[in-house]
């Protein structure tokens, strides 16, 4: 479950800025699903700061509490667990080594993400947004190609797939909407995809494929929905689906350029340094 819902929180929080102090403050609300099925609201809180090269996110809910710190130059995240005290430093290389080391010879499935415009727009929070939609659909068995998952598990999820399918409003005349931009690319373009849902130990396959296609849209997506949806056949499949699809809502709640410390992208005292 943690997994599951750092992968909305990490998709929905994609904010940044390369030449102005950016903060954004998103609220994630995940209803019906898997959320139905676990007893307990899902309304994550997730706050980015960006300055520089480098971007903070707190991602905060009843049933996670993580902070992720990446540098777009060195291309290195560290991931801070307030509750355990430690930072786990990644770099690509100790995230790919660590991955062929647990399942040598396997090759992460392609998973192509697709985003069109629609040509529709409406107005929120005193913004134009223009809609885009998008689709994609991943085997439940590859999502965990660093072979982390039981072989057992991993033969029941075969035949299962998940679709997430929804709508992006994009805003372009939001503050620092060029520059969400220009890190956008400048992130799809490096290795911070992958050590960001790494981290949150979830290797998305298809996630640089994502930002790519999210980094081509001109804007900032202030709100997201997306339908989450269980297909497949079997016991496991059937239990999944019980539940009906989850729905995912995550909206803009602010956006400040107000100047940002360097202290918060440093390793908190007292915290344990545990390298990949």
């Amino acid at each position: 479950m943690k997994h599951w819902l750092a992968t909305f929180a990490m998709f929905a929080a994609c904010s940044a800025a390369l030449r102005a102090d950016v903060t954004i403050v998103q609220t994630t609300t995940i209803d019906g699903g898997m959320a139905a099925m676990s007893g307990q609201a899902m309304s994550p809180t997730t706050t980015t700061r960006i300055k520089g090269l480098k971007s903070r996110s707190d991602i905060d809910s009843e049933m996670i509490k993580l902070s992720g710190i990446a540098d777009l130059e060195t291309k290195q995240v560290i991931v801070l667990s307030p509750g355990q005290k430690t930072a786990q430093v990644l770099t690509p290389a100790s995230v790919a080594g660590a991955v062929k080391d647990s399942a040598p010879g396997v090759t992460p499935p392609v998973v192509n993400w697709s985003i069109n415009p629609t040509g529709k727009s409406q107005v929120i929070d005193g913004f134009k947004c223009d809609e885009y939609t998008f689709s994609t659909t991943l085997n439940m068995s590859e999502i965990s190609p660093g072979g982390s998952m039981p072989p057992e598990a991993a033969d029941m999820m075969k035949a299962i797939s998940m679709s997430m399918n929804g709508s992006m409003w994009v805003a372009k005349d939001v503050p620092g909407a060029a520059d969400y931009v220009a890190f956008q690319k400048a992130a799809a373009a490096s290795d911070l995809a992958s050590l960001v849902y790494g981290a949150a130990g979830l290797p998305m396959p298809g996630v640089d494929r994502m930002l790519k296609a999210i980094g081509s849209v001109s804007g900032v997506p202030y709100l997201i929905e997306m339908t989450m949806s269980i297909q497949g056949a079997g016991q496991m499949a059937e239990m999944m689906q019980q539940a009906g699809p989850t729905k995912v809502t995550s909206r803009v709640k602010s956006i400040s350029t107000d100047p940002i410390s360097d202290d918060i992208y440093k390793i908190p005292q007292g915290y344990v340094v545990v390298k990949q």
